[in-house]
């Protein structure tokens, strides 16, 4: 078997490098290797361990060889070997437990030391794996690729949070899920997919929902973010369990998971605009519209037009009807509107319709933006001038934009421009969305001022009126109605 074996010298450094050694070939090249204090010390003692510890590794469907951050251990007992995997990181943890797995295999023997280590090879669970249940979805369901990935990686997050997986691993193991380039992600995706689905019941998803929101803390701000972030893994994670879904599927499923689990909203998270639009547009056209051009077309696509980031990056020029002064946001080749009503028309300004007039005389290619090749098959959010999307994200938080979604602030900042002027409706037809509650409650900000106006503002202005009118009255009462706006008095 091809492991990648674990040498310690005497600064107890680690190495690893793959191993086609058989057994007794290893076992005599350990003993070589190990340093001679740890060859005197007996099996019951922990450091007798230390050498005996490797990385384990396998190969992903690309080829590549993929080393595992958990200590593993093999053991040899009454003519029998066996792998243990020890299930941590941590090497003082890792140590122990070999120990401790090998008194038992002297005190139990296999099948006991088994049952009690190595579950899953004494019994099989008839009830289907994450990975069987998603791939099971993605075959049979009426969801997207993109939805059927997003889903599946809220799903993921709270199957791999209640199986404790990152439990005992260092911060550098943890964030090596991350690694999409050695893989580290690929490797955890494996590792969350074998889970059980049953995993998941009505309890455990409501104590992981409590235990995600208690672990920011007491600061308000902090707090309701994690509620927000838990209600969308929440949600995106029972979306897979409905009915309609779960009437196609072939695997084995356990009991809902959600069955009885109260979702608490988090309330809508409105929208507050930290700059001047105007202000943002002057600086874009000192700043960026010569130096960087694209970066001043794409703001000039989501400001003036509301467009989301992947409409404006797919955009063609044959999208835009110069005479009539619109552009048609529809489906194309390239592009999957993200609802029906996300297919509209846009009205453009004059002053914008010179910008684009400018861009397309200049432009080679069909599409409005520079970039590469569309690629709507993609089921990650894919870019084609991602490098321009980037580079603008970073102009824009230099010059006051603090929403963590930068860009996506510009069509939020257009919606509540033309709410102002022409209404909410107006505003959920220019943004496109399906219900005028989002457009509400999320995309546009108060502008106007709305606010109680009395004659008298002060006491001095009261009195001043008072003597005015001939009162004596030391402690003048304001009228009991004024202008129909507000009514003051004390009770009979």
């Amino acid at each position: 078997m091809r492991t990648r074996r674990n040498l310690t010298d005497r600064k107890e450094n680690v190495k690893t490098h793959e191993d086609k050694k058989s057994g007794p070939e290893m076992a005599q090249t350990m003993a070589q290797t190990t340093p001679p204090a740890e060859l005197r010390r007996p099996k019951t003692h922990q450091d007798y361990w230390k050498g005996r510890l490797i990385h384990r590794s396998f190969r992903d469907r690309d080829g590549r060889m993929i080393e595992m951050p958990e200590w593993h251990v093999r053991l040899a007992h009454l003519g029998r070997r066996g792998w243990f995997n020890l299930d941590t990181a941590n090497q003082a943890a890792a140590v122990a437990k070999a120990r401790d797995i090998h008194l038992s295999l002297i005190a139990n023997g296999w099948a006991a030391t088994l049952a009690k280590y190595k579950p899953a090879t004494a019994t099989k669970t008839t009830v289907c794996s994450l990975g069987e249940f998603l791939t099971d979805v993605a075959k049979r369901s009426h969801l997207k690729p993109a939805t059927v990935r997003q889903y599946g990686m809220r799903l993921r997050k709270l199957v791999g949070d209640i199986a404790e997986l990152e439990k005992g691993l260092s911060a550098k193991a943890r964030r090596r899920k991350h690694d999409y380039v050695n893989g580290g992600h690929s490797a955890w995706i494996a590792k969350v997919d074998s889970q059980a689905l049953s995993r998941l019941s009505p309890e455990s998803v409501s104590a992981w929902r409590n235990d995600y929101v208690a672990k920011a803390g007491a600061d308000p701000l902090k707090r309701k973010s994690a509620e927000r972030s838990a209600a969308t893994v929440l949600r995106c994670s029972r979306a897979l369990f409905s009915p309609d879904i779960l009437s196609m599927l072939k695997v084995v499923l356990p009991p809902s998971p959600f069955a009885g689990v109260k979702l608490k909203d988090p309330g809508p998270q409105r929208y507050h605009s930290a700059v001047n639009p105007e202000w943002l547009l002057t600086c874009a056209e000192s700043e960026l519209r010569e130096q960087h051009a694209q970066q001043y077309l794409a703001l000039v696509l989501c400001l003036w037009g509301g467009l989301r980031r992947k409409e404006a990056d797919t955009l063609t020029w044959t999208q835009i009807d110069f005479a009539a002064g619109q552009i048609h946001i529809r489906r194309t080749e390239f592009f999957e509107p993200k609802t029906e009503e996300s297919q509209r028309v846009v009205d453009l300004a004059p002053a914008v319709l010179d910008i684009l007039r400018g861009f397309k005389e200049g432009s080679q290619s069909e599409f409005a933006l520079d970039g590469g090749d569309a690629n709507p098959a993609a089921t990650y959010d894919y870019y084609r001038a991602d490098c321009t999307w980037r580079d603008l994200h970073a102009w824009l938080k230099g010059h006051g934009v603090l929403q963590q979604k930068a860009i996506h602030a510009l069509r939020k900042e257009s919606g509540s421009l033309v709410a102002t002027s022409f209404g909410i409706e107006a505003a959920r037809q220019h943004l496109g969305h399906r219900d005028i509650r989002t457009t509400s409650a999320h995309y546009v900000q108060k502008v106007r001022r709305i606010e109680v106006q009395l004659p008298a503002t002060n006491t001095d202005q009261l009195r001043t009126k008072a003597k005015e009118e001939g009162q004596t009255s030391k402690r003048p009462e304001p009228p009991a109605t004024q202008g129909g706006i507000l009514r003051r008095g004390r009770p009979e």
